[in-house]
């Protein structure tokens, strides 16, 4: 992959970052469809990002048919962020709690939580 393109002082970025084995990437910007795998440069202001979050489930309930339910979970999570700041860093992380997702916004450069993400829905066709 070829190193990041200088961030323009009038934008902000945004990572996404996960754990071995789980995939997150952009989804929806301001509820538009993200033509990327990763969000672009965001104006200075408030904006809401969608991303989508698939990560491996093991054992758990077992199934009608005596076995145990392993695959992978698909999810969408929202934040809602008031603040993005021109010439400054951010970044998404999405991990597992058990079944469910959790993410937050941190800020890339002091890793200080900024929002955390709602789960907008999980399922096998999200």
């Amino acid at each position: 992959m070829p190193p990041p393109v200088p961030l323009d002082s009038a934008l902000a970025r945004v990572t996404l970052e996960t754990e071995a084995g789980n995939r997150l990437h952009a989804e929806r910007l301001d509820g538009e469809p993200v033509r990327s795998l990763r969000f672009p440069d965001l104006p200075a202001g408030a904006h809401q990002l969608q991303v989508r979050f698939l990560f491996e489930v093991t054992g758990g309930g077992g199934e009608a048919n005596g076995g145990f339910n392993n695959g992978e979970r698909r999810c969408i999570l929202a934040i809602d962020y008031p603040d993005f700041q021109a010439g400054k860093r951010y970044r998404i992380h999405a991990s597992r709690r058990g079944w469910r997702p959790a993410g937050w916004l941190l800020d890339a450069d002091t890793g200080s939580k900024l929002a955390s993400a709602e789960e907008v829905r999980c399922g096998p066709g999200v």
